[in-house]
């Protein structure tokens, strides 16, 4: 019988195990950027944040921000030190690395006194040795413009010529001429320019030549109270709306929620990106988003995206996001005010609490058939309502009177619904508000 000496054994065995290490210095790693679009003002500053995974020091590793090319850059540090000679004349002194937790692999990078030429995409560049990988971040860049401006001239044929006119907007925002029963009617002409820091001025224009028009209107994103529930008033030249115990009688139209206490705004949107905020304040409950212009408005259908709805709401002291089983919303402090950012052609709804500039949630690569408006919902009655925002603080109507003589007295259209209230009412139902707003309700 052959005898193999048992002194051979380990010394095989350690070569073994030496095969199966790998070598410490050529580790591979991953770039890690964050899933959803990060948001920020213009005149704000904004942090694009990436790490890396594992959470390795990156304090020698070659880092670089960039958009389309990769040099120039949007910042560079290699073997420890910032490289300004290889960065973008547009970002010089505007961009710093947080270097608070570069030992941990995080490279965030801060751009300050956000512009409109920042909105985009960015990738997080990171090398060692052979070794380098990229991820992706998409910051997108909002800014609401000022209130509307309304110019009047009286022309040689008698006929009025209006022009609204508003600056500093991003996206570009769309305007519309509005009677005050709410008609529209087309501007003779519309320009949307951008500005040197890339932020739109948009003029509008009308004649009118109907001396029985007595009002007429320019706005952005407004309240439709065709659609309103007859437990909603809106206020503030319908930028407003609150749920109240007493119900307006209002004449019975298909576009009107019957069941759901909610509003629709009147812009439809079919193409573009669109930008607005809503001031939540400390509200209790409220759900707000996009809708398809023909969802169904009778009943209780639930308000999902299977059903043309996107939404996020608060209810029962947590936040939600309107998904068939409801997602909930971890959030680190409650929004006073939420943007809301649509961008029509990548499919995605975003959610952002501007209280602290942090995302909320993203619906993501959505399917829209159809024309797509904000909407509104409130769970319960209270002074205190949701707001579209900016309230308007200058002109926003004007009051168009026959004899031009008088133009000097130029009235800003009332608030919509003060006087509603004298209408019948009765009690709010509590079937009207659910135990879960989002579900089906027999």
């Amino acid at each position: 019988m052959a005898v193999f000496p048992n002194s051979c054994l380990p010394g095989c065995l350690l070569v073994f195990i030496l095969l199966q290490v790998p070598e410490l210095d050529s580790a591979p790693f991953d770039v890690i950027g964050p899933p959803e679009p990060i948001l920020a003002v213009v005149g704000e500053d904004a942090e694009l944040p990436c790490h890396l995974s594992p959470n390795v020091s990156a304090e020698r590793m070659e880092l670089r921000w960039f958009r389309e090319k990769v040099s120039p850059a949007v910042f560079v540090r290699r073997e420890g030190r910032e490289q300004p000679g290889e960065q973008m004349a547009e970002y010089r002194g505007r961009v710093t690395l947080v270097e608070d937790r570069i030992a941990e692999g995080r490279v965030s990078v801060r751009i300050q006194d956000v512009k409109a030429s920042d909105d985009g995409e960015y990738r997080c560049f990171l090398r060692q040795d052979e070794n380098y990988e990229e991820a992706t971040v998409h910051l997108k860049v909002a800014a609401l413009g000022s209130d509307p401006h309304i110019h009047m001239e009286v022309q040689e044929s008698g006929d009025i010529w209006l022009e609204c006119t508003s600056v500093g907007w991003y996206p570009e925002p769309q305007v519309q001429w509005r009677t005050p029963k709410g008609e529209e009617f087309p501007s003779v002409s519309e320009s949307r320019n951008p500005d040197e820091e890339g932020l739109f001025t948009v003029a509008a224009s009308v004649i009118i030549r109907d001396t029985s028009m007595k009002n007429v209107s320019c706005f952005d994103v407004t309240l439709d109270p065709d659609t309103a529930h007859p437990h909603l008033f809106l206020y503030e030249n319908s930028k407003s709306v609150r749920l109240e115990d007493s119900r307006q009688k209002l004449p019975e139209k298909p576009e009107r929620f019957d069941s759901w206490p909610c509003v629709l705004g009147r812009e439809a949107f079919t193409s573009g990106r669109h930008y607005w905020e809503v001031e939540v304040g400390d509200r209790t409950d409220w759900a707000i988003g996009v809708c398809r212009e023909n969802v169904m408005k009778k009943g209780f259908d639930p308000m999902t995206p299977e059903n043309g709805f996107w939404a996020v709401e608060l209810y029962g002291n947590g936040y939600w996001a309107l998904t068939p089983l409801r997602t909930p919303l971890p959030l680190a402090g409650p929004p006073r005010r939420v943007g809301i950012f649509l961008d029509c052609e990548s499919g995605d709804i975003c959610f952002y609490n501007m209280t602290e500039g942090s995302h909320i949630y993203t619906f993501s690569n959505a399917s829209f058939s159809g024309p797509l408006r904000p909407f509104f919902c409130l769970w319960s009655c209270g002074k205190k309502p949701l707001t579209i925002c900016p309230i308007t603080d200058g002109l926003e109507g004007v009051t168009v009177v026959a004899d031009p003589k008088d133009l000097s007295k130029d009235i800003p259209l009332s608030p919509m619904g003060q006087d509603s209230a004298s209408g019948d009412t009765d009690t709010l139902h509590s079937k009207l508000i659910p135990p879960q707003p989002s579900q089906r309700v027999p």
